[in-house]
């Protein structure tokens, strides 16, 4: 009898749970302009009287080209459109992304842009107001941001954080958003022994650009490990660290992260904290690249630097004029790879159509590995005996150092050799973006398979910056992905498309592609990893693709500092059920 009572117990529970009704799910949204919930004007007025700075309520660069917007201005259009693909300009102004599809609302239905360059005068057009915040908070000192963060938190507003742009995912611009604009926090400071390590340093505030502090640092004999583009506009301090940061100086000296001694941020509940090795260690882990601003908005990073020795380069432009001959290259390289790295070289392998580039670094004049100038002699030697592939350009130069290594093919173009990387970086164009972390077992165990990955790509950007001091830093030292201290290469593909005419479904379909692609590599290699400042719209699996195995313990302890999502990004750590706007959470 006991056995049945327990049988009809079940079927009566079973029997209700049929018969409920479905819990509905719960959404919570960010507070909008216009919504009952949002500050009023004189609120609005209280907090900004304690700023240093008045508010800023930009509209988009493209305005002032619109006849029928408040802002037009023809002369000032003229400017804009010079400017417009100007990197380091946009880095400069709240109201710009590197990339504009991030201005932009793109949705099922209309693509919402401010484009000065498509027929503004046509009856109806208009420049949306898209992504760009509706105030910026012009940020100079570390109580502007805790002011803000207290503000956004009171009133459950959208905040983001922008210092310069050099964002894949827009997540440093959002719909009607208050933005933390770090840009012009620019001071640098020097210690010959910083505590607690002590190691010569140098503390950044969160503004710092990469082509402003490599100078700074080489003007005292040193160098610092970061980030690499055309004109130096880069943050050093935001975004870069807070997701690893790789570098052509990686394999020598580590990832960025790898070299950074302390942190300054303000957390969530808005106070200001010191993050080391011994001071919020767990916080410390999470910070070197969990991804930012998820853990707390940068005030200053403290990077170690180094020695600076003179280095040997070497360029290569090799041409191919038939897909037999393309395909060969890739195999030889994938082939070489290994020894390569081993030999002591880093550096950069674009290739775009038929030409195949090397821009290559090694540490010392002459190399100071004693394998690096006969292997990588053997891969010329090799590609130039193979049918339908040309060397176009081969050449090996000695360097005083990185510095003018990067002042010559970086900033100041026009002496450069080979690929031109000024030409290559683009700015002020919409693009989708996404990176494979190519690890050594496949460049050995995969090789026919990894190069016609690779040759099914018509266009990629590739860095070598794995392998040596990356690879013998602990996987779990932090949080930056683990698959960093496996991969030799990071291999970057983007796409852009016609601004002016593209449909929500041709921009869906261009972003299909991007993914399709990198699939086409991550296929071969049957790892996930991904670089999350390289972030992929449609990246199947973010979570794991931007921190493998780490991912449990940086949500566990994002959940346990941030419990009401105020710094919440688009795939970033804990945004689970969050829209892509960052508007409004299913429960």
């Amino acid at each position: 009898m006991l056995g049945l009572s327990y049988l009809t117990l079940a079927l009566a529970l079973a029997t209700s749970s049929i018969n409920a009704s479905p819990v509905e799910p719960k959404t919570i949204c960010k507070c909008l302009p216009g919504q009952s919930c949002f500050p009023s004007p004189s609120s609005i007025a209280a907090f900004e009287s304690t700023l240093s700075k008045p508010l800023i309520h930009p509209r988009p660069m493209g305005s002032v080209c619109f006849p029928n917007d408040p802002t037009f201005n023809a002369l000032e259009c003229d400017a804009v459109k010079a400017k417009w693909h100007n990197g380091a300009f946009r880095t400069s102004v709240p109201e710009a992304a590197q990339f504009i599809n991030w201005e932009t609302m793109i949705n099922s239905t209309s693509v919402d842009q401010c484009d000065p360059f498509g027929d503004v005068n046509a009856p109806g057009n208009t420049c949306f107001q898209g992504r760009v915040p509706w105030g910026v908070v012009n940020v100079t000192s570390i109580a502007d941001i805790q002011k803000t963060v207290k503000f956004a938190a009171q009133h459950n507003l959208k905040l983001i954080v922008k210092n310069t742009g050099h964002e894949n995912l827009g997540r440093s611009f959002g719909q009607q958003s208050i933005m933390l604009w770090t840009h012009n926090m620019q001071e640098i400071k020097f210690s010959n022994s910083f505590v607690p390590k002590g190691a010569p340093t140098v503390t950044i505030e969160p503004g710092v650009q990469w082509g402003t502090l490599y100078k700074a640092v080489a003007d005292r004999g040193q160098l610092v490990v970061g980030g690499i583009g055309a004109g130096g506009s880069v943050g050093a301090g935001g975004g870069w660290p807070m997701g690893g940061g790789h570098s052509v100086l990686s394999p020598f000296y580590g990832l960025g992260v790898d070299n950074i001694v302390e942190e300054t941020v303000v957390l969530p509940n808005g106070e200001h904290v010191t993050a080391n090795l011994y001071t919020n260690p767990d916080l410390f882990w999470a910070l070197r690249g969990g991804g930012g601003p998820s853990f707390g908005i940068l005030t200053s990073v403290t990077y170690r630097t180094h020695p600076a020795p003179p280095v040997t380069a070497a360029f290569l432009v090799a041409n191919t004029s038939t897909e037999e001959g393309r395909l060969e290259l890739f195999k030889e390289w994938v082939k070489i790879h290994p020894d390569i790295v081993d030999a002591g070289w880093a550096g950069f392998w674009p290739y775009s159509g038929t030409q195949f580039f090397l821009t290559l670094m090694a540490m010392g004049n002459p190399p100071s590995n004693p394998k690096a100038t006969s292997t990588l002699q053997s891969f010329y030697d090799k590609i130039a005996t193979i049918p339908g592939v040309s060397i176009d350009l081969e050449v090996t130069k000695p360097y005083t150092g990185f510095q003018q290594w990067y002042d010559d093919n970086f900033i100041h173009s026009q002496n450069g050799i080979g690929f031109n990387y000024t030409v290559g970086d683009f700015s002020g164009v919409p693009a989708a973006v996404s990176s494979v972390l190519i690890p050594r077992t496949s460049f050995e165990t995969s090789t026919d398979d990894l190069a016609v990955a690779l040759a099914e790509l018509t266009d990629a950007r590739p860095f070598l910056v794995g392998g040596g001091v990356v690879s013998k830093v602990d996987p779990d030292a932090m949080a930056v992905n683990p698959a960093f201290r496996s991969m030799l290469s990071d291999i970057t593909i983007a796409l852009s498309w016609n601004v002016t005419s593209a449909t929500p479904q041709e921009v869906h379909a261009v972003e299909q592609t991007v993914t399709d692609w990198a699939n086409g590599i991550r296929d071969v290699t049957k790892s996930p990893g991904a670089y999350v400042n390289e972030a992929e719209i449609l990246i199947p699996n973010f979570q794991e693709a931007y921190w493998g195995n780490h991912y449990p313990r940086l949500r566990a302890f994002k959940q346990s500092i941030d419990p009401n999502d105020l710094l919440i990004v688009r795939q970033g750590v804990n945004s689970e059920g969050w829209d892509d706007e960052i508007m409004c959470k299913t429960l």
